[in-house]
């Protein structure tokens, strides 16, 4: 047994030793991952705030040279321990610790240096400034403030309609070529202990307006008491300063509000063209420019504009894409014949953004102005080949019955063939479309719609339900995006804002009674509405309270001139006239009384020219011609605005208006009227009235015109859609709507019993 076990020990002792030959012949052992630090990081790195008896927690970490992370023992160091002591963990205390390190004493304060150690290697030091509570912090200017520059940028390039007398200012609101630089001071009952807060946090609420970026020193990299603020977007902005958790009051920093915009047709360059009208052919494009300039009489470069179009289906300021990002030249798009306008506007929450409705708040002692509007918007004529387009057709004889399906039509202009019909979800008491023809929408008691017409007849649904939105559709945006609806249906009466596909964004329910008229300004900032029967008008904006006008008559109607600098009312009373009411504050701009009317005008619209407006009655129209002029800082709104009324009586003794139009180039009027078989029409070269007859010699009930102004489709009452045209002065061909598989009609059923519907509602798609 024991030789046994010496044989086993020696055995052992021979398989140690060839193993060890073996190691040693051509081979090795590889070296291990050093364990050893390159580097060590401290966290909070750089600088921190503390203040006195606080406690704070340093964390160290350490990786080797090959970015492996280590976990070696570390050892936390004070530069001056009278100030700030740290326990083994890593805890610091802004004083002194017990011998238990629980409790923090309170101690001096300065400034010290903080690091970690360990086998050799130190983490780069973290600066703490240990200070006093803080009672308050104040933000102050660096002297020198920028003056207004000697030479604005582009101020060679402005404009004549913006060459202004401008009025120096006490206002610090920089230009886009200025700067200045901001500085925070903290206090201690009363004491100024800025040198031992250490760094500052600086926040502004609107970055677009203006960007505040910290000032640090060039040796530490720590951010210092002091910022420098440069300017963007034209607007108004609080800034704050922060530390150890208290923040300052605000600093108002502001970009200078633009004060007047110059559009004409052209690029931006050192020759101005002043041109503000264009005629061309449909599919040529034409490029226009703006110039936005602020109250120091600078050129804003890139001005954040909202560009917008009275008829986009004819002139249209093109997508972002196509050159209307903010900037200062956008693309015109001329797809149809037709007639438009285009404007730019400096508009909130894009442009001059910010300023609060209290003016008390501003420390300014000049109020600014919100939006601004340029005298002259861009006109254009497109003439060129008919274009194709669409016709809902259906009947509102079913408006008040639950029970009633009611189909609608979708005629194409260029068959004008009934085709098949479409049911409505709901009964519709109004349908109208977007300028730019890309949606509709459609009243009801039962519940609103918004139509999608490039879905009509296809696989997918064409109706988008609005929610609980019920009434009759009085407006829409120029995006098309919101409508406003009219319930006087209901109690209590509402006054609906609702998106297209009834998202609740931009929605709004207002208990407003009787709204019976309503419009969008061309920017789509506000939206005025004739309540009360029309004897009050209500204001609403997203951005502002809901404003409530007293009207001294009754008024029906709402129009924006084509700057989108003035809402116009039409009132009645014993002494009818326009009241031009200005966008920017909704003060009343001027009263033009109308020489010839005996009531509120039945039709009102203004032109694409932006100065003429016509208020057509019963017997004739006025025809009102206005003049607007800019008027320099500091005024609150950047315009006035004047007008004359010339009254033309058509001698066609009394007739009831239900509809009328304007040809594209602004040289005819045609009047539809539910008591004549005629179309009415004035030429305004020859002074003279001549008719478009309806054949059957039956009357209209409803008619729309095709945005070239070349047909005019008339449900009239013999139950038929007449398409007009007003280049032949020829009814040219009736449109019949035979009965359906459920219908005696082509309009309306309710179950197995019909209900007698007739054509009676026509809407042309732009």
């Amino acid at each position: 047994m024991g030789q046994w076990r010496s044989s086993g020990w020696v055995w052992t002792l021979v398989i140690a030793a060839s193993v060890g030959m073996i190691a040693g012949c051509g081979g090795h052992k590889p070296p291990g991952a050093s364990v050893l630090p390159a580097r060590i990081i401290l966290n909070p790195s750089t600088s921190t705030s503390l203040e006195v008896g606080s406690v704070l927690t340093f964390v160290a970490s350490a990786q080797n040279a090959a970015n492996g992370n280590l976990n070696p023992a570390f050892t936390f160091q004070s530069s001056n321990t009278d100030i700030l002591n740290l326990a083994a963990n890593g805890v610091a205390c802004a004083g002194h610790w017990d011998a238990a390190f629980t409790t923090c004493t309170p101690g001096a304060s300065g400034i010290v240096q903080v690091t970690a150690s360990a086998l050799g290697t130190t983490s780069a030091p973290t600066l703490v400034f240990v200070h006093p509570p803080i009672d308050n912090i104040q933000i102050s200017v660096v002297p020198p403030v920028n003056a207004p520059p000697p030479a604005c940028p582009g101020q060679q390039n402005i404009p004549a309609a913006c060459v202004q007398p401008f009025t120096p200012t006490t206002s610090s609101c920089l230009s886009q070529n200025q700067t200045i630089t901001l500085q925070a001071v903290a206090y201690s009952r009363g004491n100024d202990i800025t040198g031992v807060v250490g760094p500052f946090t600086w926040s502004e609420s609107s970055p677009s307006v203006a960007k505040v970026t910290p000032i640090t020193t060039s040796t530490s990299n720590v951010p210092t008491n002091q910022a420098t603020v440069t300017p963007d977007a034209p607007g108004f902005t609080p800034v704050f300063a922060t530390a150890s958790g208290v923040s300052s009051q605000p600093y108002y920093a502001e970009t200078c509000p633009v004060q007047c915009i110059a559009i004409e047709l052209g690029p931006v360059g050192p020759v101005n063209s002043n041109q503000t009208s264009f005629s061309t052919n449909k599919g040529t494009g034409q490029t226009v420019s703006a110039t936005a300039v602020d109250i120091q009489g600078c050129v804003v470069p890139k001005a954040p504009l909202t560009w917008s179009s009275s008829q986009p289906a004819s002139v249209v300021a093109g997508s972002a894409a196509a050159g209307c990002a903010p900037g200062s030249t956008c693309s015109i798009a001329t797809p149809s014949a037709g007639a438009g306008s285009v404007t730019a506007s400096c508009t909130p929450p894009t442009c001059n953004i910010g300023y609060p409705q209290d003016v008390t708040i501003l420390p300014q002692a000049l109020v600014r102005p919100l939006p601004v509007y340029p005298v002259t918007p861009i006109t254009g004529l497109v003439s060129g080949a008919v274009t194709t387009t669409s016709v809902l057709a259906t009947s509102l004889d079913c408006a008040a019955n639950v029970d009633c399906g009611v189909s609608l039509y979708n005629v194409s202009t260029s068959t004008n063939l009934a085709g098949n019909a479409v049911a409505i979800p709901n009964a519709p008491n109004s349908i109208l479309f977007d300028a730019a023809g890309d949606r509709a929408y459609i009243g009801s008691q039962f519940g609103a719609l918004s139509i999608t017409p490039g879905n009509l007849g296809g696989s997918s649904s064409a109706f988008n339900s609005l929610g609980s939105v019920t009434g009759k559709v009085l407006a829409v945006s120029g995006s098309g995006n919101l409508a406003i609806f009219s319930d006087t249906s209901h109690t209590p009466n509402q006054v609906y804002f609702v998106s297209a596909n009834g998202a609740s964004s931009g929605s709004a329910a207002l208990t407003i009674s009787g709204a019976v008229a309503a419009g969008f300004s061309p920017d789509g900032l506000k939206s005025y509405i004739l309540a009360d029967n029309g004897n009050t008008l209500y204001v609403y904006s997203l951005l502002q309270y809901l404003v409530k006008i007293s009207l001294s008559a009754p008024a029906n109607a709402v129009a924006f001139s084509s700057n989108g600098a003035f809402a116009f009312v039409s009132e009645g009373g014993s002494a009818p006239a326009v009241n031009a009411y200005a966008v920017c504050d909704n003060s009343s701009a001027t009263t033009i009384p109308l020489t010839g009317a005996s009531g509120a005008p039945i039709f009102f619209k203004a032109l694409p020219d932006a100065n003429h407006l016509i208020a057509l009655d019963s017997t004739g129209f006025d025809y009102i011609t206005t003049s607007v002029t800019a008027v320099p800082f500091p005024a609150l709104c950047p315009q006035t605005i004047t007008g004359t009324s010339q009254y033309i009586n058509l001698q066609q003794g009394p007739f009831n208006p239900i509809a009328f139009f304007l040809s594209p180039d602004g040289t005819q009027i045609y009047v539809v009227a539910s008591d004549r078989s005629i179309i009415l029409v004035y030429n305004f070269n020859t002074g003279s009235v001549s008719g478009i007859p309806l054949a059957g010699n039956t009357t209209p009930v409803s008619a729309d015109m095709t945005v070239d102004g070349t047909s005019i489709y008339v449900a009239a009452s013999d139950g038929t859609l007449h398409v007009l045209s007003t280049l032949l002065a020829t009814d040219m061909q009736q449109i019949s709507f035979p009965p359906t598989s459920t219908s005696t009609n082509g309009f309306c059923a309710s179950g197995g019993s019909t209900v007698a519907c007739k054509l009676n509602l026509v809407a042309v798609k732009p």
